[in-house]
C-alpha cells in the first residue's frame, strides 16, 4: 500500500521506478488509530511520514489552547521540516481517521545523504523546492495581512502593536532573524 502512495506524492516525482522501490525498503509501516498522535509539538524530529492513507490534524498550541492549522489527506508526508533541520517537532499531529503510513527514520536518511545517495539527494532537494514553495505563498500572505491592518483605522497603539507583529514575522520567514 505505502509503495502504490509513493509516486502520488510531488516530494517523489523525479524518482525512478528503481528509486521508489529503494525509498520504499528504508521505511517502516506504522498505523494510527483515528485519534491517535503521531508526533507532539516541541519533541525532537525521529523522521518523515509518508501518509498512505488517512487524514491527519496538524494542531498548534496557543495561549488559548490548540489550534487546528492544516489537515493533511494522503497520499502526502508529514515531518518533512524536522527531516531538514533537525529541529523540534512545530506542530503536533494528530489522526483523524485510520491513518497507513511508512516512517523514514531521521538517522537512516542522514546516513544516506553522507553517503551521497543518488535518492535521498533528489527528496532533499524535492522537499528544498516544496518548502521554498510554501515560504513564498506565506510571504504573500503576510503582504497581503499587512495591507489589510494598513488599511484599518484601529486605535493607534494596536495598530503599532499588529504592524509590529507582522514585521518581526516577516524578519523571521524571510530573513531568519530573532528578535
Amino acid at each position: 500500500m505505502i509503495h502504490e502512495a509513493l509516486p502520488e506524492i510531488p516530494v517523489f516525482h523525479s524518482l525512478t521506478q528503481k528509486q521508489i522501490a529503494e525509498l520504499n525498503g528504508w521505511l517502516t509501516r506504522k498505523d494510527f488509530a483515528e485519534g491517535e498522535t503521531l508526533v507532539r509539538e516541541g519533541s525532537p524530529p525521529d523522521g518523515m511520514f509518508v501518509i498512505a492513507r488517512g487524514k491527519v490534524a496538524a494542531l498548534k498550541a496557543t495561549p488559548g489552547g490548540e489550534v487546528a492549522i492544516a489537515t493533511i489527506e494522503g497520499p502526502s508526508v508529514l515531518g518533512e521540516m524536522g527531516l531538514l533541520t533537525g529541529e523540534s517537532r512545530s506542530a503536533s499531529a494528530v489522526a483523524r481517521t485510520q491513518v497507513a503510513t511508512g516512517h523514514l527514520p531521521i538517522d537512516l536518511f542522514e546516513q544516506k545523504i553522507a553517503e551521497d545517495n543518488l535518492t535521498a539527494l533528489h527528496i532533499s532537494y524535492n522537499l528544498g523546492c516544496i518548502v521554498s514553495q510554501r515560504l513564498r505563498q506565506a510571504l504573500l500572505r503576510i503582504a497581503e495581512l499587512t495591507a489589510a491592518v494598513e488599511k484599518c483605522s484601529p486605535t493607534e497603539a494596536s495598530h503599532k502593536h499588529v504592524t509590529k507583529v507582522l514585521g518581526s514575522v516577516y524578519s523571521q520567514v524571510l530573513l531568519g532573524k530573532e528578535d
